[in-house]
């Protein structure tokens, strides 16, 4: 937490995946999806921290709802990121001048499965690694139909296109770190995108879900005995998202493509179902798991703080009334510095009321929040 006149904590969101599989429309996901959601509430609303964020995610907002309107979808839609960009989005209680920013950084997938070349690509992944492993939170937007429907003959390029062993090295690195930092978030989420096939609460005419995340578990048990291992304390969900809710997969096939794993890349096809609105489900209980995770780190931080400003307050208070005798008191306000003691004390009781006023508008934020249920999509995975 900064000490400023306006509180602003900032947390780190880790998004973990390769190529294609919609990085950028999910960060664009979460900013229109969460102010819908938190649209009733008087309390708190998020926001854009900086215009460049603001201008990324109109830009793939307009281009997917426009072709979906038009109904014309084709999964090479949003252009694939060629450069690292910040996405930076604010969660601001109303009236209380105090923010929580959320800083997520989208990045090229193939630097994540070992295809970008050159030292400068190189030194950029390093970068976008530091940026994991430092996360708060980590989520893994995982390619459902890339599951669902590779069959039996492709079955052996699954862990290579989903990049697993990558995932792995990443996911390792990161609960070492949260390890070390107990008192920061630990959440990571295993969120499976274009889902609306798969789950018969999106409209599809069969319910896949519990094999969707049979097959999440089965490809990412590495993955999940790595994060139960290097860090116990961790959380560890499994959310299924709708990336679009108004599209159905009506064919998957497997095409030439010389740059993927295997020489081949799976292509779908999708038709647009009437009326072509967008419903994301999935994407509201992701949003309110950030946030009461979030800002529940928060008011832990905020409530140490507030402890550390209450002794510092009575300290500075005990140490300006202090009667040292007689002269020596005369002395010391003849020359100010019973004055000036007395000031130190003002500002740090004054410190120490802000605080204080921070951890109770957190709390109200917080209360909030948990007024939301979680839908049945949201399972434990430890």
């Amino acid at each position: 937490m900064r000490d400023t006149n306006r509180p602003l904590f900032d947390y780190k969101i880790g998004l973990l995946a390769p190529s294609r599989v919609g990085k950028s429309t999910l960060i664009a996901s979460l900013l229109t999806e969460g102010q819908q959601l938190l649209a009733g509430d008087s309390s708190v609303q998020l926001l854009t921290a900086d215009r460049p964020t603001t201008n990324r995610l109109a830009a793939t907002y307009n281009l997917v709802t426009g072709a979906l309107k038009a109904r014309v979808f084709q999964p090479g839609l949003v252009p694939s990121t060629s450069d690292p960009s910040w996405f930076r989005l604010l969660l601001e209680a109303r009236g209380q001048g105090l923010q929580i920013r959320f800083d997520i950084l989208d990045y090229p997938g193939a630097w994540l499965e070992g295809a970008g070349e050159g030292t400068e690509d190189e030194q950029k992944w390093t970068e976008c690694e530091a940026f994991l492993a430092d996360s708060s939170v980590l989520i893994l937007p995982i390619d459902s139909v890339l599951l669902m429907d590779a069959g039996d003959d492709h079955a052996h390029l699954l862990a290579s296109h989903l990049s697993v062993f990558q995932i792995n090295q990443v996911v390792l690195r990161w609960a070492k770190n949260r390890r070390e930092l107990s008192g920061e978030p630990a959440l990571i989420v295993f969120c499976p995108v274009k889902g609306e096939t798969y789950l018969s609460d999106s409209g599809s005419l069969k319910d896949h879900a519990g094999t969707l995340r049979e097959k999440v578990v089965h490809q990412f048990s590495d993955v999940l005995k790595t994060v139960r291992d290097a860090a116990p304390h961790a959380s560890v969900r499994y959310l299924p998202i709708d990336t679009f809710g108004c599209v159905e997969l009506v064919s998957a096939r497997w095409i030439q493509a010389q740059a993927s794993p295997g020489g081949e890349m799976l292509m779908p096809k999708y038709r647009v179902r009437p009326p072509g609105q967008i419903v994301r489900k999935g994407l509201d209980d992701l949003i309110t798991l950030l946030c009461r995770q979030l800002v529940d780190t928060a008011r832990a931080q905020s409530e140490r703080a507030t402890a550390t400003r209450q002794t510092a307050a009575l300290h500075s208070r005990s140490y300006a009334e202090l009667r040292e005798g007689f002269f020596r008191d005369l002395w010391l306000n003849f020359n100010g510095e019973r004055d000036r003691r007395r000031r130190t004390a003002d500002s740090d009781e004054r410190l120490f009321a802000e605080s204080q006023r921070t951890t109770q508008s957190l709390f109200d934020v917080l209360t909030a929040l948990a007024g939301r249920e979680s839908g049945p999509r949201l399972h434990h995975l430890s």
